[in-house]
C-alpha cells in the first residue's frame, strides 16, 4: 500500500524555494507513494510544471479554483494588511490586527479542515514556514515534517506552532542546520540537514535554449539570478561593477536576471554610478539558465544564503562560481576548487572578479573540476535522506 504524503506550501512562485520544492516532487517514486500538494495561495504560472502525477489542491482566499466552496473571510484577511498609503482609520484599528489575524486564521483553518473532509496522511510536510500553523491545526496526519529555508535567524508565531508538532525540522544545509540549533536549542533534536535537489536534466536542456537579449563573446559576460533583495545582495553587485569599471575593466557586461522589492533601489544604484552600460537588468525569467548558459563567470553576491540553489545549478551548467560565504555557499564550494568564495563586500566581489579576469586559466580549471560532480550520485542522497524521515 502507497504512503500517503501531503506537502503544504504557500505558493508556487519562480523562486529558489519553489524550485526546490518542485525538483523534490519530481524525484518522488510515484510508486510508493501517493502524493498531495496543498498550496495556499492560487499563483498558477509555476504549478503547470508540478509533476503530473502529484495531486494539486488549492485553497485560496480570494478564488475557488480546486474547491467548489468558497471562502467567505477574505475581506477580513485583508484588514489585517497594511495597505501603501494606510488612511487614518485603518491607523486607528491597527491595535486590533493581531486579534483579527488570529480569529480570521482560525476561520481560515476551518476551511481547510472542512475541505479535506478529514482526510488522513501518513506524512505532512510543511515546505513553507508561514503555512506551519495552518499545516499543523488543518491536516490531520500520522506524522508532520517542517523545511527551513532562511539563512536568518528569526522567530517566527506560525514556526513555534509547527516546531512543537513536527517529528523534524529539515534545515536546506548542515551549516544552516547548525546555526539553528545554536538559535533554538529547544529544538535542537528535531533540526535534521538535506540538501535541496536540483533538475540536472532539465537544467542542462533549458540551457541550450535561445535568449532574446543578445551576450557579445568579445565582452566578459557575468550573470547573477536571484530575487533582488537586500539579503540576495544585487546593490553590492552594482557597487563591484562600477569598481571594475573605474579600475580599467570596461570590457565587461554584467546581467541581473531577478526581480523583487530591492529593484528599483538597484535601479537607483545603476543611474547613479552611471552603470547602465555595464549593467542589464531583464527581470524575472521562467527559465533564467540560458543566460547562465552564456555567463563566463557566474556571481552570487548575498549577504545571506541558507543553500544557494542557484549556486548548484551554475555548476551543473559547467560554469565557474565566485559567491560570497554565506551559510549556504560554504557547504557547496571548496575555496580555490571547484569555485570562489568571498566575503560579502563590493571590495572583495570586484578584487575577486579581477583576479579572474586576469587568470582564465583558473577559470578554466574551475569549470573542468565542477564537470566532473557526479550531481545525479548527490540527488540520490539527498532523497535517501529525506524519504528516510517520512
Amino acid at each position: 500500500m502507497k504512503k500517503k504524503i501531503i506537502f503544504i506550501t504557500k505558493a508556487v512562485l519562480i523562486g529558489g524555494i519553489e524550485t526546490a520544492l518542485n525538483n523534490l516532487l519530481k524525484c518522488f517514486d510515484y510508486d510508493k507513494y501517493d502524493v498531495t500538494l496543498l498550496v495556499l495561495k492560487a499563483e498558477l504560472d509555476m504549478l503547470k510544471q508540478i509533476h503530473p502525477k502529484c495531486r494539486v489542491l488549492i485553497s485560496d482566499r480570494e478564488e475557488t479554483v480546486t474547491f467548489q466552496e468558497r471562502y467567505r473571510y477574505g475581506r477580513l484577511f485583508h484588514l489585517t494588511e497594511t495597505p501603501k498609503t494606510p488612511s487614518w482609520l485603518h491607523k486607528l484599528m491597527m491595535w486590533t490586527v493581531p486579534m483579527i489575524r488570529w480569529a480570521e486564521n482560525r476561520l481560515y483553518i476551518r476551511y481547510i479542515r472542512k475541505l479535506m473532509r478529514e482526510e488522513e496522511f501518513d506524512t505532512a510536510v510543511i515546505y513553507s514556514d508561514v503555512a506551519g500553523e495552518t499545516a499543523v491545526r488543518a491536516i490531520k496526519a500520522k506524522k508532520y515534517l517542517m523545511f527551513y529555508h532562511h539563512g536568518a535567524m528569526r522567530h517566527v508565531y506560525h514556526d513555534k506552532i509547527a516546531y512543537r508538532k513536527c517529528d523534524k525540522i529539515i534545515a536546506v544545509s548542515e551549516n544552516l542546520a547548525e546555526a539553528l540549533r545554536k538559535f533554538n536549542p529547544k529544538y535542537r533534536n528535531k533540526i535534521t540537514a538535506v540538501h535541496n535537489l536540483t533538475d540536472i536534466e532539465g537544467i542542462r536542456r533549458k540551457g541550450q535554449e535561445s535568449i532574446p537579449d543578445y551576450f557579445d563573446s568579445r565582452k566578459f559576460n557575468i550573470v547573477t539570478v536571484g530575487r533582488v533583495s537586500h539579503e540576495k545582495g544585487m546593490d553590492l553587485a552594482v557597487r563591484a561593477c562600477a569598481r571594475l569599471v573605474k579600475d580599467g575593466y570596461d570590457n565587461m557586461r554584467w546581467w541581473i536576471v531577478g526581480d523583487g522589492p530591492a529593484m528599483q533601489e538597484v535601479k537607483t544604484e545603476i543611474e547613479k554610478l552611471r552603470m547602465e552600460e555595464y549593467i542589464i537588468t531583464v527581470g524575472m525569467k521562467a527559465n533564467p539558465y540560458p543566460y547562465i548558459q552564456h555567463a563566463d563567470l557566474y556571481v552570487q553576491p548575498s549577504r545571506i544564503e541558507a543553500f544557494g540553489l542557484t549556486i548548484t545549478e551554475a555548476m551543473i551548467l559547467g560554469k565557474a562560481v565566485l559567491a560570497t560565504n554565506t551559510l549556504g555557499a560554504c557547504e557547496i564550494i571548496t575555496d580555490g576548487e571547484n569555485g570562489i568564495l568571498c566575503r560579502s563586500d563590493e571590495e572583495q566581489l570586484a578584487r575577486n572578479i579581477e583576479m579572474l579576469i586576469q587568470k582564465p586559466q583558473k577559470v578554466d580549471n574551475i569549470e573542468r573540476t565542477v564537470r566532473m560532480i557526479d550531481f545525479s550520485k548527490q540527488n540520490q542522497d539527498y532523497i535517501y535522506q529525506f524519504e528516510k524521515m517520512l
